[in-house]
């Protein structure tokens, strides 16, 4: 009677569970991950309340009348637009700095001088930016604050691959969190600022997506 070597045995196991394009577990997580590691979420760096002349509206600094309003609604306004602005200075992106800016009468009048708080990115902030931080969902380019890696932790659950429009898909469910964070990201008041940083930033995240198989195996939808 024949053995054959455990170390045989062992490769040729290794080499049935390796199928890219089996349905399983292992291959939708590295489907997934290798898609949505490329797109850490961003935030948006908010505006201020007024623009220098011949400012683009979203163009840093971003500036924010230092008088407060009479009215209580505009000044309700000033402060929704101070809490961001003041938490990325907290968290070290930005810093402020008291100025003044020319204004043009909405009348017509001459240019008046207006009181402003300036905010500008610090060495940090600027390498926090992505200018291009691949594809957003409206098309065109996203940009933004950007911060951790998504990771798949486990896939909870798929369908039994079916074919659709010419291809095979399975719909799967995953748990993944955000790795590499930076200290900024987890700042208390970032989380109160900006809701999205505090539930991306959550221990365990859930989502879908929907994997197609090719010819090199399970590809994320978005990446095929």
């Amino acid at each position: 009677m024949k053995f054959v070597p455990v170390v045989a045995l062992s490769v040729i196991a290794l080499a049935g569970c390796s199928n890219p394009k089996e349905a399983n577990k292992s291959n939708f997580e590295h489907a997934v991950n290798e898609w949505i590691e490329k797109g850490p979420p961003c935030l948006d760096v908010p505006n201020g309340t007024v623009t220098a002349p011949g400012q683009k509206y979203d163009a840093l600094p971003a500036y924010v009348e230092a008088v407060p309003k009479t009215q209580p609604f505009a000044e309700e306004s000033r402060q929704r637009r101070l809490a961001p602005l003041d938490a990325l200075v907290d968290a070290g992106l930005m810093k402020k700095t008291p100025t003044e800016i020319e204004q043009q009468n909405m009348f017509g009048g001459a240019e008046r001088k207006v009181a402003v708080i300036a905010y500008d990115f610090t060495n940090e902030g600027t390498a926090a930016f992505k200018d291009d931080a691949g594809s957003s969902t409206m098309g065109g380019k996203r940009s933004g604050l950007c911060y951790g890696k998504p990771h798949v932790d486990e896939v909870t659950n798929f369908t039994q691959p079916a074919d659709m429009m010419g291809m095979t898909l399975s719909q799967v469910s995953y748990k993944y969190h955000l790795a590499d964070l930076p200290a900024w990201a987890k700042n208390a008041k970032m989380k109160v600022a900006f809701p999205d940083l505090a539930r991306n930033t959550a221990e365990s995240l859930d989502a879908k997506a929907a994997v197609v198989l090719t010819n090199d195996g399970w590809k994320h939808e978005k990446a095929i």
